[in-house]
This record gives C-alpha cells, structure tokens and sequence, in this order.
C-alpha cells in the first residue's frame, strides 16, 4: 500500500487509486510540474527490464496519440523502493467502460475507431514496435471522441532483442486477444499482423458485444483451443459488408492470411473508409 504522503514527497497532490493491474497501481493526481497526471507506481519485484522498455518504446512514439511520459524515477516508501512513472492523464473511459455502457457500439462509431488505430499500428509498424496487448481495457475513448492506444507494457521493439525466454512454452499476451502464434511464444512470427488481428477483434466485439473465444468457455485451455480452431461466427451488415470483411481477413488464425503488413491495412482500410464517407 503506498500512502498519500509518499506520494505528496514527490510532488503528488489529491491524488486517488484509479486500478492495480499485475504489479503496478495506478493513479491519478495533481503535479504543479505537469497539472493533472495519471502515475504508475511498480512494485520491486516487477522485471525492470521490460519496464525500462516500455519507457523507451513510448517516449519514442512522437506520431501517434498515447499517454506521454512526463517523467519517471524511483522513490521510497515505508522502506521499500518503487520506480514510478508520471504520464498525461487521459480524460475520457477506456472502450471496456464504453462497451458496458452501450452493449454494442454503432457501426460508425467502430469504423472511427478501426481507422484511427490502424494508422497507429502503421506508425507502430514504420517504427518496428509491435504493442502486443491491444484490448478494449488498453484503449482510452477520450471526451472529444478521439481514441488513444495506451499501455506498453509487453510491447515488443523488432530493433532490439526478446526479453522473452525463447523456451517459454507462453508469450506475453493477454489470452483473449491474442492471436495463436503470440500464445505460443512463436517469436520468429510476431509482427505487426499480431496487432492487426487483436485489434479487429476488439471491433468485433465493439459490434456484437461478445469475444467469440470466450463465448461459451469456462477456462482459459478451452479459450486457447477455440482461438487454435480459428472458428468464429462471421456478422453481417450489408452496408458496412467491407468493413466486416476487413474484420474477418484479419482474425484469421493463420497470419499469411492477415493482411501482409500494417501498411497494406491501411491501404485497404482507407479506400473502405473513404466509401462510406461518400455513401458508395
């Protein structure tokens, strides 16, 4: 438990638990330094590696709309040392909020949404970042409806090497999002496709309400086995029968039938975007 005046010693006023997520909580509170601030404070015993990574990946995504990193440093608190992070609070509700509040979210709104991120994992891509954990909890809906990727947490930078064991028999996923060869820690086969494959299957969900993998399953094995079977019920709508497609092709289980890159996504999401900007 870190006390309100451990975090008032750095500079920290009102501020308030927002969640604890693995080894880090998370709160929100007031910097005279930066104004209304979201923090993360991390436990010692969390891998400093691939924090020290994440901090890295961010701070090096200038292109893209994330929460930036102010600052970060460690403090000490009942005699016990945590790295914290400083980062910009993001006014809004993250699309799991979103999604209980709607049940399901219009078509429109989803097709925003998949050209906003799809031009991110093409930036994330250009930047040989591949994020890795992309759910409706890691994506902030803000207040004047622009959304916005967060968490880098297991993201992965191509550039440099795996802090992954290569004989982990699981990669860092969250299981419900991920696509098969992330699970199984096949790290030859990660790229931006990974990316392309979890976030249409957040749209999915947007639309119907439902994971499709987790439908109907009461374990996590049995999660992983009907995402191995790569068999879900496909939607329909025929005026937004492209975008359906777009979302299907890319939750395939096989990722060389993915769209090849982020790249050629976005190209082929544009030209259905523009579509239905002009009611073709």
């Amino acid at each position: 438990m870190i006390e309100q005046n451990c975090l008032e010693a750095i500079g920290l006023k009102e501020s308030k638990k927002l969640k604890e997520a693995g080894q880090k909580v998370v709160y929100q509170a007031f910097s005279e330094e930066f104004g209304s601030v979201a923090v993360k404070v991390i436990r010692p015993n969390l891998n400093k590696d691939r924090i020290l990574r994440e901090i890295d990946i961010v701070q090096k995504q200038r292109d893209i709309l994330t929460s930036k990193i102010f600052k970060y440093d460690t403090f000490i608190c009942n005699g016990i040392e945590y790295l914290y992070i400083i980062e910009e609070f993001i006014d809004g509700e993250n699309l799991r909020d979103y999604l209980n509040r709607l049940g399901t979210v219009p078509y429109d709104e989803v097709c925003k949404f998949l050209k906003s991120m799809i031009d991110t994992i093409h930036i994330l891509e250009k930047n040989s970042i591949v994020h890795r954990d992309i759910k409706p909890e890691n994506i902030m809906r803000k207040t004047d409806g622009q959304f916005v990727l967060i968490d880098f947490g297991i993201a992965r930078d191509l550039s440099q090497g795996s802090l992954t064991p290569t004989e982990s028999p699981r990669g860092p996923a969250t299981i419900i999002y991920a696509p098969i060869e992330q699970i199984d820690n096949d790290k030859d086969n990660i790229d931006s496709r990974v990316d392309l494959y979890s976030l249409s299957l957040v749209a999915y969900e947007l639309l119907c309400g439902k994971n499709p993998f987790v439908d109907g399953c009461d374990t996590e094995l049995q999660v992983i086995r009907k995402i191995d079977k790569g068999i879900f019920p496909y939607l329909e709508n025929r005026e937004y029968e492209e975008m359906l497609n777009f979302i299907h092709t890319n939750m395939n289980k096989y990722k060389t039938r993915r769209s090849n890159s982020a790249e050629e996504a976005k190209a082929w999401f544009d030209e259905i975007h523009q579509k239905l900007i002009e009611g073709i």
